[in-house]
């Protein structure tokens, strides 16, 4: 997400004023070139860097493959951990988005395995945790419906689906990402399409929610 320092018509104050206050503007994102070679020399600013563009999205990748927000905070820290501490690799990855994505899609597809052992043993109660603003009523209901749907399908499809999908990574992102050719991701991404169409028209709360957000979110 670009951050930018909106200012009012007529609200700056010249640099002489009295009390007058200089904001500090974000520093531009730094290029994977620079990120990586930072990493690799273990320099505090990479890591930084590394947090401020790229725990967003790990975020967000975490939340939609596990259908909650719970312990996602812990699980980002660990995917961008995990990054820092295979820096030495980074020097053969095409893309260090693609790198972190697939970590972080590591790192769900190990936590839903663990949730469905916990849960088939009855030691595990999902508590499931809003992903929207409460007071949004049919933005809530239409939200958990999604992800109700996206646990109906198995893991690697509903990796595949929210990366190409959702977050809008190409096909060779997707593939890299999930650790298989092209060839065979267009075939898994065909496939989840296709499931997650017939659950969305078999589920009305979730096809309305779709027609009036215009697809996917």
């Amino acid at each position: 997400m670009n951050i930018r320092a909106i200012r009012g018509k007529g609200s700056e104050a010249p640099a002489s004023a009295p009390g007058a206050k200089v904001l500090a503007l974000p520093s531009p994102p730094t290029s994977e070139q620079e990120l990586v070679a930072g990493l690799i020399a273990h320099r505090p600013s990479a890591v930084q860097a590394l947090y401020s563009q790229y725990s967003g999205i790990v975020r967000r990748i975490l939340i939609q493959a596990l259908g909650s927000d719970r312990d996602v905070e812990d699980l980002t820290q660990d995917t961008l951990i995990t990054v820092i501490k295979r820096a030495s690799a980074l020097r053969k990855v095409q893309s260090l988005r693609c790198f972190v994505i697939g970590v972080a899609i590591h790192l769900a597809k190990n936590e839903n395995r663990r949730r469905a052992i916990r849960k088939f043993v009855g030691l595990d109660d999902l508590i499931e945790v809003p992903v929207v603003a409460p007071h949004d009523t049919a933005m809530v209901q239409g939200v958990r419906h999604l992800y109700q749907a996206l646990d109906r399908m198995d893991v690697t499809a509903r990796m595949a689906f929210v990366l190409r999908f959702v977050h809008g990574c190409d096909l060779a992102e997707t593939a890299t990402a999930c650790g298989c050719t092209i060839a065979t991701i267009r075939r898994k991404l065909v496939r989840a399409e296709a499931r997650f169409t017939a659950l969305a028209q078999a589920d009305p709360v979730l096809r309305d929610f779709l027609n009036q957000s215009g697809g996917a979110p």
